[in-house]
């Protein structure tokens, strides 16, 4: 064979093995090619490439695969020239090449061999790398199972065959992995999780795949005769851990979101249908599994709506401060008001407060508000001072999402001070809170309160479900009772236990020091029953509805009703 032809072989050779390749079987066709390009020219009987790897977080199981790249019809020497590398997994690939029967490669062909093989070596390299790039980037390593990648391609995969309709989408969040991060070290954590997730796959199908999201966030396609059994399944998971110092068991609940998958046309959209499920489910806060339905899917977006707009509309000052007027029972003068949020849109329409302030709390963004409010009747109060007009307490309600953040008083004094507002005239209502274990960190905040001069009162008393041992654990200057357990009302028909009830709760915190404010009053009766009970405030309508500034203002004027 002229030399020019086998130079064309052999650049034929290196084209096909750079060629790129979007698998491991059509990089194995290609070398196939170019061996058999140059076999018969450099007398290659055989060529076969062995890799073996170990189990690890990157690879499932372990690997040890020979492959034949290329075979000839002729007999075959048994010894090998070989070549081989260490792959970035801990494992090894051996090329392997056997000569033509009666054939012995001479030193400069063997030279020749390997420089072809190192190229042979070279394409499998990457394309190990890219499998375990591929691995990295579409599994949770922690867990083996997939990542959102993953799943996603598997969604993607599922609706090119067309198979979709006959599947349920889930999006779960597991419930006590909270606990266990805090009784167990970082590493037993993880064993845990991956104990969990064993469960999870226990009965899973080939066709069918659970994946997670991050945390203890997980997603899942399972066929629709399958569905019932995966949600009792993820609905209470036990989980037994053991090492030589410690044996315990957990149980695992979850949040579950689901959605029917009909029509949908690419992942994006199950994961929007899905995700606004879970979102949906975590508003009712039940054990009950949603499921997707486009209300659910117009409810979500319309909170993100209201809070996106929310950042926008603090930035532009579109929230009024409102002020409601606080009444002496005894005297029918004004002492004092609560400072109250509206939302006044561009196109001059009010948004009521029970349409953004809910949404706001579960969003966090509510601590915004709070001392958005408490600076802007600072700046009121300011303003009532210099122009030496006649000063009342205003209430500001804050939160209990604030709970949470350590600095709050300071946050709080910074505030006021920047103001110029001596302390005395703000109040600071928190709201009631339905964990007893909140208490012990609402009593520090109160006592921190006191302690700079500003006084605090609790808001919607008796909402909470342990209300009596509030009343116990804190030390708060005012007590405000909700507008449910005022006789003579709305919510209350008029009978006598709703008077023993009320009665009995101004008597127990009267004689525990409180003052009382009723809230919610709107007629003379209630306003009279108040008075002879003991209140020593009101607020309602009775007397005034929630004023713009400049109406409270000219209300300041006359300072009885």
């Amino acid at each position: 064979m002229s030399e020019s032809l086998l130079g064309d072989k052999l650049l034929r050779f290196f084209e096909l093995i750079q060629e790129p390749v979007r698998s491991k079987e059509e990089l194995v066709e290609n070398v196939r090619t170019a061996l058999d390009g140059i076999a018969e020219q450099k007398n290659i009987g055989k060529v076969t490439i062995c890799r073996s790897a170990p189990e690890s977080k990157l690879r499932a199981q372990i690997e040890n695969q020979t492959e034949v790249l290329y075979q000839s019809d002729s007999s075959i020497e048994e010894t090998a020239t070989e070549l081989s590398f260490r792959t970035g997994e801990g494992g090894t690939a051996v090329l392997s090449y056997f000569p033509v029967k009666g054939c012995c490669w001479e030193e400069e062909e063997q030279h020749e061999l390997m420089l072809l093989g190192n190229m042979i070596l070279w394409a499998f390299r990457l394309e190990i790398m890219g499998e375990l790039l591929q691995r990295v980037t579409t599994m949770d390593l922690a867990g083996e199972i997939p990542n959102v990648t993953g799943f996603m391609g598997y969604l993607g995969g599922m609706l090119a065959q067309g198979r979709i309709e006959n599947y349920i989408g889930f999006y779960f969040n597991t419930h006590n992995f909270k606990y266990v991060n805090k009784v167990l070290s970082h590493q037993k954590a993880d064993e845990v999780m991956w104990l969990y997730i064993r469960q999870l796959l226990q009965g899973i199908q080939e066709d069918e795949c659970v994946a997670r999201l991050g945390g203890d966030n997980f997603v899942a396609l399972i066929r629709k005769e399958n569905a019932d059994a995966f949600i009792y399944r993820i609905s209470d998971v036990n989980v037994k851990y053991k090492d030589a110092t410690l044996e315990k068991n957990f149980n695992f609940g979850a949040t579950i979101g689901a959605a029917e998958l009909n029509g949908a046309q690419n992942p994006g959209e199950i994961m929007v249908r899905i995700s606004s499920a879970y979102q949906a489910a975590r508003q009712k806060e039940s054990k009950e599994v949603v499921y997707y339905s486009e209300e659910i899917h117009k409810e979500i977006m319309r909170r993100k709506e209201v809070i996106a707009d929310f950042h926008r509309g603090v930035v532009k000052q579109e929230f009024e401060v409102y002020y409601q007027p606080k009444v002496n029972t005894q005297s029918r003068y004004l002492c004092g008001a609560e400072a109250l949020i509206r939302w006044r849109k561009p196109d001059g329409g009010l948004i009521p407060p029970m349409e953004f302030i809910p949404i706001l709390e579960k969003d966090g963004s509510i601590c915004i508000l709070d001392f958005y409010v408490l600076d802007k009747v600072c700046a009121f109060l300011h303003r009532c001072i210099r122009e030496n007009k006649p000063l009342y307490k205003v209430s500001v309600n804050f939160s209990k999402r604030h709970i949470e953040n350590p600095h709050l008083v300071s946050e709080i004094v910074a505030v006021v001070d920047s103001h110029k507002v001596p302390h005395e005239w703000i109040e600071v209502e928190l709201t009631e809170s339905e964990d007893a274990k909140d208490y012990i960190v609402m009593s520090n905040l109160i006592d921190k309160l006191k302690a700079e001069g500003i006084s605090v009162s609790v808001d919607d008393f008796g909402t909470g479900y342990s209300s009596l041992n509030m009343l116990k654990m804190i030390k708060t200057d005012i007590l405000k009772i909700d507008q449910s357990l005022i006789p003579f009302g709305r919510y209350n028909n008029d009978n006598q236990k709703d008077c023993i009830m009320f009665e009995s709760i101004v008597g127990l915190a009267k004689a525990l020091g409180f003052q009382v404010v009723a809230e919610g009053v709107e007629t003379l009766r209630q306003y009279e029953y108040m008075r002879d009970a003991g209140c020593d405030m009101i607020q309602g309508y009775y007397f005034d509805k929630p004023l713009p500034m400049d109406e409270y203002l000219n209300r300041l004027q006359f300072g009885q009703y």
